[in-house]
């Protein structure tokens, strides 16, 4: 579309949507400024409104220099990967699939695997790397016991000072009765979080050196929440001096707008979300995600292979959440029964 289409098409076609209407426009302007962009698709249900998105609204005249990347981790449903050769078929479009020099299997087996979330694993990481002894008290595990671990000390045993909101950010306590459960049962297996760095970070950041952006666009949403969202504040964020310039077109939508515009685009996503009810997908049977286990199970009929290798890789952190989760449950019962005469 020229600019008097898109402007009477804006006009005309669009639904009546503040966040549609306005990220149509923002995200056509910022194709305009940029001259070589790297959208990082992921074949979840953002991905596709935001890719729908830049193919809809990008000048016909073809300015910029759009590349299209997906991560390929190696523990991908195949679900995933079918749908991404639909998308370049539906868009006439390419879909880089970049490959880690080391995979996930590889680096979960060298490093250890991820457990509730990757805050969480790279602090128990660094705990184990120092031969942290669980039982130890707050007064006993000092930085000169254990070496430069101040921080994820501080983390294990709440020594940080409360927020406003009365429990910091930077601790243990956001995880109801971890600290105890640790307690009662030390981890015994490698826990880690660098697995996402060798498959997803660092080959981003490899990438970017060869192609070298002006504008990264990402499909992130506010409402996700999680460790990305964290020290992220606006839609936009500048280049610096060693940063490219990132762009998140859904950053304040909701999930009302993104039914709007699917339903308003036709668009279907994945079978994962269409046919087994995922409501997010990434890495088959991620130990971050407190669904996993559930998710496997829904998808094990269809693809059997990639369940058992999930299972094979991270069991002994399903396990392991598992037996927290019965802690938890188990502290409940005792304390409601405790109340009663």
């Amino acid at each position: 579309m020229n600019d008097n289409q898109f402007y009477q098409f804006i006009t005309e076609a669009v639904p009546a949507n503040l966040n549609i209407h306005k990220y149509l426009m923002v995200t056509r302007n910022k194709l305009r400024e940029h001259k070589r962009i790297a959208v990082s698709y992921s074949g979840g249900s953002d991905s596709d409104i935001m890719l729908d998105m830049i193919e809809l609204v990008k000048h016909p005249d073809g300015c910029a220099d759009i590349r299209y990347i997906f991560f390929n981790t190696g523990l991908e449903f195949d679900a995933t990967l079918r749908y991404i050769k639909e998308m370049e078929q539906k868009y006439c479009i390419s879909i880089e699939q970049i490959k880690p020099k080391k995979n996930i299997i590889t680096a979960c087996r060298e490093y250890g695997i991820p457990f509730i979330s990757k805050d969480t694993s790279d602090i128990l990481s660094r705990l184990q790397r120092h031969s942290f002894n669980w039982n130890d008290t707050s007064e006993e595990a000092t930085p000169e016991k254990y070496g430069q671990c101040k921080s994820a000390l501080d983390w294990y045993f709440n020594r940080r000072p409360p927020s406003v909101s009365g429990i910091s950010k930077y601790s243990i306590k956001q995880h109801r009765l971890l600290h105890e459960f640790i307690l009662a049962y030390p981890p015994t297996f490698a826990i880690s979080e660098r697995c996402c760095d060798f498959t997803k970070k660092n080959v981003s950041k490899d990438y970017d050196k060869q192609f070298k952006p002006d504008l990264k666009i990402i499909g992130m949403r506010q409402a996700e929440g999680g460790r990305r969202v964290g020290s992220v504040k606006n839609c936009f964020t500048p280049a610096g001096i060693s940063t490219i310039a990132n762009y998140r077109p859904l950053w304040f939508w909701t999930d009302e707008d993104k039914r709007i515009y699917k339903e308003w685009r036709g668009i279907r996503y994945s079978d994962c979300y269409e046919i087994w009810g995922f409501t997010r997908t990434g890495c088959v049977g991620c130990p971050c995600s407190s669904k996993a286990v559930q998710d496997l199970r829904i998808a094990e009929p269809f693809e059997p292979n990639k369940v058992k290798a999930a299972f094979s890789l991270f069991g002994k952190s399903y396990e392991y959440r598992e037996a927290y989760n019965a802690f938890k449950k188990a502290h409940r019962k005792s304390k409601s029964g405790g109340g009663k005469k």
